[in-house]
């Protein structure tokens, strides 16, 4: 991996409703965006960039789903950090298990 200061240009380009955004992150940072979102490396002008490319396989398909399942982690873990372990968190985990059984795939 290469520190962004080791080279110039080779920005990671990722495309989404609010346009274009450009990332050159430090060495040993990721960047994770949907497998189909339109994305190009800007060209290195000087010096080298070096990336390692991996992809990750959700087991809940529907981002609908993924995205109720992040809701109820984030409130759960607030209200965890805010009052410890409770009823209503002990609620909110079981609920959040519940759901990702339901809609994890093999």
């Amino acid at each position: 991996m290469a520190e962004p200061d080791s080279y110039e240009g080779g920005e990671l380009v990722v495309e989404d409703m609010g346009g274009e955004s450009a990332i050159k992150l430090g060495a040993g940072n990721a960047v994770i965006y949907p497998t189909g979102a339109l994305h190009r490396v800007n060209p290195v002008t000087s010096g080298e960039r070096l990336a390692v490319v991996g992809w990750i396989r959700s087991l809940v398909r529907r981002a609908d789903q993924r995205e109720i399942l992040f809701d109820l982690d984030i409130t759960s873990r607030a209200l965890f950090e805010k009052d410890g372990k409770t009823a209503l968190y002990d609620r909110l985990a079981k609920t959040r298990s519940n759901l990702l059984r339901m809609w994890a795939e093999d």
